[in-house]
């Protein structure tokens, strides 16, 4: 009875699209538990990454798919539902399908299972569809990854076919280096006709299938070579990286018409570190952008402390002008700055740091309209679209802003080293 409400409740979110009758969906496969650890190490499996495109006939265990399934897309954190492969604030839009000569399954991550709902080899479907590669027609599983740009779409507008993308290339890179762990062989494909291929696995309309990868025993076996042979010397162990999610940063906005490229683009890029980034504005409430987007600023500027954030971002608008020279923007910019927190700023924003008299004899970039001003100041304007000076961060425009939220995240790592 749970097996059959799962079916169902897979059918209802939009991710199985139903294939026929109901008996379709009968075999379900409970996959074993994975391994945690093995004896090839990452950097081994890295070293030994390539492309494998002859395989023998050798079907894979049930041990392997259980083990490339769970690297895909499997659960690392049940009570959050965290998944192995990163997805921009734990959507997770993906879908792994995988075919076997016995017919196509979709691994539910939950219940870390496959559910059989075709029951004949689609294989030479998928040849003839990706263009007649031998290597889909020889592979012996075939890993489908699929997203929906749809589903990213409701918190990243405009951006949602970028995201799945960049996640089908995350879970295709898992699979690789799981099989050279298991001692197999892979090969991604992504030259296919995506229509044709959808049609094939029978996927919701919703969901676009991104890659391929292909899987099985190698004709030619070959040893994995060891990073310790003759002449190499191990480096020594690397401290453990701090867990950037524990930095705090907050945006300082236009209270009207904010720039949405300069504030999303470095929001986006803070938020796939998992970085969250609160917003301060003159007036506490809804913000509307140059582009109609809407934010919400919970904080008022007076009200920032110092000493709660590692990184203070400020961005502009149309009514930029109206807070350049608010007189508690300026105490929290000199006072940010005499404890050396990160002060990022971009296009026109980088004026605050003129007036709050911070830029003397540091090199800036901001719009040409700001070039007088901060060299008046003291600063050392420059034509480059960011520049990196000390605890400053300028960005020229909004082309730059998620360059600037990089390297926000990068200083921040750099802060306990």
């Amino acid at each position: 009875m749970k097996k059959r409400l799962l079916l169902v409740l897979l059918i209802a979110s939009g991710f199985l699209a139903w294939p026929g009758t109901a008996n379709s969906f009968m075999t379900i496969i409970r996959l074993p538990e994975p391994h945690l650890n093995s004896n090839v190490s990452l950097e081994q499996a890295i070293k030994n990454l390539m492309s494998v495109r002859d395989f023998t006939a050798k079907e894979l265990k049930i041990e392997q798919i259980g083990q490339l399934c769970w690297s895909a897309q499997g659960i690392t954190d049940p009570n959050r539902g965290i998944r192995t492969a990163l997805s921009p604030i734990a959507i997770y839009p993906m879908q792994l399908n995988v075919v076997l000569p016995d017919g196509l399954y979709v691994y539910d991550s939950n219940d870390h299972s496959l559910i059989k709902y075709v029951n004949t080899d689609i294989r030479p479907m998928l040849y003839a569809a990706s263009f007649k590669q031998q290597v889909v027609r020889n592979s012996p599983c075939i890993f489908v990854i699929s997203g929906s740009a749809k589903k990213v779409e409701a918190r990243f507008r405009g951006r949602g076919e970028r995201f799945i993308c960049l996640e089908a290339g995350h879970i295709a890179q898992n699979i690789d280096l799981q099989a050279v762990t298991l001692g197999l062989g892979s090969a991604p494909v992504g030259d296919f006709d995506s229509k044709a291929v959808a049609g094939i696995c029978k996927l919701n309309e919703n969901l676009e299938p991104l890659y391929l990868v292909c899987v099985g025993n190698p004709v030619k076996k070959t040893s994995l070579e060891s990073l310790s042979s003759p002449g190499f010397t191990p480096s020594p162990a690397v401290r453990r990286p701090l867990d950037i999610r524990t930095k705090k940063v907050v945006a300082v906005i236009a209270a009207r018409r904010f720039n949405d490229s300069e504030f999303f683009g470095i929001q986006e890029t803070l938020q796939i570190a998992g970085v969250k980034m609160d917003i301060a504005a003159i007036e506490i409430g809804e913000i509307k952008g140059l582009e109609r987007n809407k934010i919400t600023a919970t904080m008022l500027i007076k009200d920032v402390r110092v000493d709660d954030y590692d990184a203070f971002v400020f961005i502009g608008g149309s009514s930029t002008g109206e807070y350049l020279k608010d007189k508690n923007l300026l105490k929290l910019v000199r006072q940010a700055n005499s404890r050396e927190k990160i002060l990022a700023a971009i296009n026109i924003t980088p004026a605050i740091f003129a007036y709050a008299d911070v830029v003397r004899g540091k090199k800036v970039a901001s719009s040409i309209s700001q070039r007088a001003k901060l060299n008046l100041a003291g600063a050392q304007w420059q034509t480059s679209p960011l520049e990196i000076d000390g605890n400053l961060i300028t960005a020229s425009d909004q082309d730059a802003a998620r360059r600037l939220g990089s390297v926000i995240l990068q200083m921040m790592r750099e802060q306990n080293e």
